[in-house]
C-alpha cells in the first residue's frame, strides 16, 4: 500500500501542473503561438538536455554494458503493439482517415512529456537513465514507423525527401543521446558551466510539458469529447495490453527490477501529444488523435496508481 500511496501523491502533483496548463488556456495567459513554442523548446532544447544530463549524471560502463535488454524490450514492445494495434484497426473498419492515427494512439505511449516526470516522481532520479533509453527506441519509431503509417493510409501523394528522413532520424534528442554516451565511453566531462547550463535547462521539462498538455486538453475542451468507434479499444490497449506485453518481455530477458518497472510504466503512457500534429500533417483525423491523447491522459491518473499495486 505505501507503493500506492507513492503513487496517488506523484500523479497529483502531475495532475496539478497539467491543471495549471488548462487554467492559463481559460485565463488566455497561454495561446496558441505559445504551445507552438513550447513544442519547439521542449523539442529542440530542453528534451536534449534532459538526455545529456541524465545520461552523463547515470549512466555507467556497467548499464551501458546491459543497456541492450532495454532498448530491445522496448523496441519489441512497441513493435507488437503497433502491430496487433494495425489487425485490430481493421477489424473495426475504421474510416481511412482514422487507421493510421487508431495504430499511432495504442502502439505509441507518451514516454518523455508524461513518461518523465511520472517515472521521476515514482522511482527517483535514478530512473531518469531508462526512460532516456526507452525513449531512444521509441522515437526512432514514432518519427519513423508512425509517420510512415501516417504517409501510408494519407489520400495526398506525399513523399519522404532525403532530407525530411535525414531530419527524422537524426532529430536534436537523439544527437544528443548518442554525444552523451560517447561521452560516457570516452570518459569525458562537461565543463562546470555548460553542465550547470544543461541542469537548469533539463529541469524544465518536467513543468513545461505537463502545461503543454494541459494546454491541449483545454483547445480540445472537455465538452467536445465523445467516445467515438475504437476509442475505448485503443484504451484497452494502451493501459491494459501494452503494459502487460512489456511484462512478459521483461522477464523473457530477465531485466533488472528498477528498469522493468520504468519500462512498464512507459508503456501504459497516454497516447503521444506530437500525434496530433504528425495527423494534420498528413491530412489524417487530427481531432480524432487529439480527443484519445486527452482521454488517455486523463485516464492515466487513474490507471497508474491501480498498476503500481501490481508491478
Amino acid at each position: 500500500m505505501s507503493a500506492f500511496a507513492n503513487s496517488v501523491s506523484s500523479v497529483l502533483i502531475i495532475l496539478l501542473l497539467t491543471a495549471a496548463g488548462y487554467i492559463l488556456g481559460i485565463v488566455k495567459w497561454m495561446k496558441e503561438e505559445h504551445k507552438v513554442f513550447l513544442e519547439k523548446f521542449l523539442t529542440n532544447l530542453a528534451l536534449p538536455c534532459v538526455c545529456i544530463d541524465g545520461l552523463i549524471g547515470s549512466l555507467t560502463t556497467e548499464i551501458l554494458r546491459s543497456s541492450w535488454k532495454v532498448i530491445v524490450v522496448a523496441f519489441a514492445g512497441i513493435c507488437v503493439t503497433s502491430a496487433l494495434s494495425a489487425i485490430i484497426a481493421f477489424l473495426l473498419r475504421l474510416p481511412r482517415t482514422r487507421i493510421a492515427v487508431f495504430i499511432g494512439m495504442a502502439g505509441f505511449s507518451n514516454g518523455l512529456f508524461v513518461g518523465y516526470p511520472m517515472c521521476r516522481e515514482l522511482f527517483g532520479d535514478e530512473a531518469i537513465v531508462f526512460v532516456i533509453l526507452f525513449f531512444v527506441s521509441s522515437s526512432f519509431l514514432i518519427y519513423v514507423g508512425c509517420n510512415t503509417v501516417l504517409a501510408w493510409f494519407s489520400e495526398r501523394d506525399s513523399k519522404f525527401s532525403v532530407i525530411q528522413i535525414v531530419k527524422i532520424v537524426f532529430n536534436p534528442p537523439v544527437v544528443a543521446i548518442a554525444a552523451a554516451v560517447l561521452m560516457v565511453i570516452l570518459g569525458v566531462s562537461l565543463p562546470r558551466p555548460i553542465a550547470g547550463f544543461i541542469g537548469y535547462v533539463g529541469a524544465t521539462v518536467s513543468p513545461m510539458a505537463l502545461i503543454y498538455c494541459g494546454f491541449v486538453i483545454f483547445e480540445v475542451g472537455l465538452k467536445n469529447i465523445r467516445i467515438d468507434r475504437g476509442m475505448s479499444v485503443m484504451l484497452v490497449i494502451r493501459f491494459l495490453v501494452s503494459p502487460l506485453i512489456g511484462v512478459a518481455l521483461c522477464r523473457l530477458f530477465n531485466v533488472e527490477e528498477l528498469a522493468s518497472s520504468v519500462l512498464i510504466v512507459e508503456m501504459a503512457m497516454p497516447v503521444i501529444t506530437i500525434l496530433v500534429v504528425m495527423s494534420r500533417q498528413w491530412d489524417a483525423d487530427s481531432h480524432y488523435a487529439a480527443v484519445g491523447t486527452v482521454l488517455s491522459t486523463l485516464a492515466c491518473f487513474i490507471v497508474i496508481p491501480v498498476l503500481m499495486l501490481f508491478f
